[in-house]
């Protein structure tokens, strides 16, 4: 074994060591599967991209799904200021942040064991305040003894314990149920934004997660996390995802489909050569993309689809992260993935929907079906939700705005359907 084996770190999923990974000499990524691991008849891969075998992954496919669970852009600079690590170097800050990811994967070090201690640290409403304070300098509580958390994304967020009726935060081994989200700096009104938008989601009828609004000092978002099940002694289990930017592997910074990133014909055709439930699976995915376009929401990545990887074989994830940013004036309004070859929204016309069905190989009829559909009920359906929205957390202009966006993409499509039907 060499050096750099013997100084790699232990890969886990939920309780169990699944191999290792370490750096060459050329301090390239190496991920290797260990032989228990293979032997076990419940055994399931890392990721699509690294399926079971005894040889080991060279970087190119081992580096983008390791990559891909570290925090992006301004919180993975300001976490590694505050480790005193390199932003670039992805297997240190692995090493430090590794230990909660996304889905049921652990990265440790290998002297330090993934089961055994670990509990949940009690946050009354002051420590929770001074906690969500705090997050802007110091992302996931970077630092901080027996905290090693981490999730993928550039927004401040913390994973954390939900009963329902107090937060704790998992120290130590512990898994999280909850994602929280404090406000996005200078856009004080996401949490309302991302929260209205995901209940709207579910009564269209698109698989979520549950979503909580808390109103303490400054208003919080809690999202369940899905990649979670209760035991049958009433413990809390990780479950196995990837992103599809895992599962097709690109790297995070190659998100975006103008930087070569995914595109929507490359998630459709992974849903149809890789799901258990292809055809579900795929009308899901559709209903997302409209539904996106709809609201307004731009920055509809590839990284914001999941796959799960258990209970039988890999199928689509609820969805999340879902939020209207063309509110934002100051954000992008291109499309992170083309529709029809076409990223700028008022330019989606007829014509680019029947070419994006002729992409992602759907019938137009059946594009078309779902366009006209979710257009005629999205409108009414978001005002009442507004309605009981301000019933319970008081009047937010946000709702207003979200409501303009949705009714005016509403009415383009249909007249751009009817116009193409004349």
């Amino acid at each position: 074994m060499t050096q750099a084996a013997e100084q790699a770190l232990s890969v886990y999923l939920r309780t169990e060591r699944v191999g290792r990974l370490w750096l060459d000499a050329g301090r390239r990524f190496i991920f290797q599967y260990d032989p228990d691991w293979l032997a076990n008849p419940g055994a399931v891969p890392l990721s699509l991209q690294l399926p079971l075998q005894p040889e080991a992954f060279e970087d190119d496919r081992a580096r983008p799904f390791f990559a891909n669970l570290l925090p992006e852009s301004d919180l993975r600079r300001t976490i590694a200021r505050r480790l005193g690590l390199s932003e670039q170097n992805d297997f240190a800050l692995l090493e430090a942040v590794g230990g909660e990811c996304a889905g049921a994967v652990s990265v440790l070090s290998a002297d330090i064991p993934l089961s055994g201690a670990g509990s949940y640290k009690p946050l009354n409403d002051d420590a929770l305040n001074a906690l969500v304070a705090e997050l802007p300098r110091r992302p996931m509580l970077a630092g901080e003894e027996g905290v090693r958390l981490s999730l993928a994304g550039a927004q401040n967020k913390l994973p954390v314990y939900f009963d329902g009726q107090a937060i704790s935060l998992p120290m130590g081994a512990v898994p999280s149920s909850h994602i929280l989200k404090p406000p996005i700096p200078d856009y004080p009104d996401s949490v309302y934004n991302e929260a209205f938008c995901l209940q709207l989601a579910e009564q269209i009828g698109l698989r979520v997660p549950t979503v909580t609004l808390l109103h303490k000092q400054t208003p919080l978002y809690l999202v369940e996390r899905y990649a979670r099940r209760r035991t049958a002694a009433g413990g809390l289990e990780r479950v196995h995802q990837e992103d599809f930017c895992q599962a097709l592997g690109i790297p995070p910074d190659q998100k975006y489909e103008k930087e070569g990133g995914p595109n929507l014909q490359q998630c459709f055709t992974l849903l149809r050569e890789q799901s258990i439930s292809p055809v579900a699976d795929i009308r899901a995915l559709l209903d997302w993309v409209i539904f996106n376009y709809l609201i307004g929401n731009a920055d509809a990545h590839a990284k914001n689809i999941s796959l799960l990887l258990s209970d039988g074989g890999p199928h689509l994830a609820p969805f999340y992260d879902l939020m209207s940013t063309a509110v934002y004036p100051d954000l992008s309004e291109r499309l992170a993935m083309h529709i029809g070859g076409e990223d700028r929204p008022n330019w989606v016309i007829a014509q680019r929907w029947e070419q994006f069905a002729k992409d992602v190989d759907i019938g137009y009829k059946l594009v078309r079906q779902v366009l006209v559909e979710m257009s005629q009920s999205l409108e009414a359906m978001a005002a009442d939700l507004a309605a009981e929205f301000q019933d319970r957390h008081g009047h937010q202009d946000i709702n207003d705005r979200i409501l303009n966006i949705i009714s005016e993409r509403c009415h383009k499509v249909l007249a751009a359907l009817d116009a193409q039907k004349a």
